[in-house]
């Protein structure tokens, strides 16, 4: 599961990562662990807030942030569950709320979490999660377990997917890695490739084989380091 800590106070937000961290240690060795990412800001919140399963928020830098926050979040039509904890800016207040909304208070203690994650999990069950990608006719919002590959093609890039389709791209390599860095499965193989390791069926010193038997180069140097992600992937999923 994905979780957002969208908080501005830093001893407040490096606390609730800590706290996170505790309830992912719990989920080891499961499927449900727990990647967290830490905003400041709203700009860099705001990049790409549909990836997250759950979010954990309280800005209070200005008046009116978690309010211009919370518009656009529903303006995306965001559906994961929102938790506003309340501190100098009382979010009960706040009219017209999505539904996902869920109001706690300061501080961020233990003892909710694992409650509060429920909500998160189910959301991971009930939701497909997609990663937007720049195509030329605008933004498309794909699934990210139909995603085999990215790879060049023509001078550009496409992306390959589980059906036997292709999406092609107006951005390259280095724009892609970073839609999928949060994503464990996700390895760049090469300067050119990056792979769903979910989906690679066979791993040779020199090569890996994804399951449309399409073949990619690895270095030999990396040959262990792939084989090893392949194995953490497959206990994952």
């Amino acid at each position: 599961m994905h979780i957002a800590i969208c908080d501005d106070n830093v001893a407040d937000r490096k606390h609730l990562e800590r706290l996170l961290s505790r309830e992912s240690d719990k989920r080891a060795g499961t499927p449900n662990i727990l990647y967290i990412d830490s905003y400041g800001s709203k700009d860099h919140f705001l990049r790409n807030p549909l990836m997250y399963d759950m979010i954990f928020m309280d800005m209070t830098s200005t008046p009116t942030v978690a309010e211009d926050i919370i518009t656009q979040l529903m303006q995306m039509g965001l559906d994961a569950p929102l938790i506003l904890y309340s501190s100098t800016i009382d979010y009960t207040t706040f009219q017209n709320l999505p539904e996902t909304v869920v109001h706690m208070k300061k501080p961020y203690t233990p003892e909710p979490l694992p409650e509060l994650l429920k909500l998160g999990d189910a959301h991971v069950r009930g939701n497909v999660e997609t990663i937007p990608v720049p195509c030329e006719n605008g933004t498309h919002y794909v699934a990210k377990d139909d995603i085999l590959y990215c790879m060049p093609f023509q001078g550009s890039y496409v992306l390959g997917l589980l059906d036997g389709s292709y999406i092609n791209l107006s951005c390259d390599i280095a724009e892609v890695q970073i839609l999928v860095l949060p994503y464990r499965e996700f390895c760049r193989a090469n300067k050119k490739h990056i792979i769903n390791m979910r989906f690679v069926s066979m791993i040779t010193p020199i090569s890996v084989m994804m399951q449309d038997y399409r073949e990619f180069h690895i270095s030999p140097f990396r040959y262990l380091e792939i084989k090893k992600l392949k194995e953490e992937i497959d206990e994952l999923f």
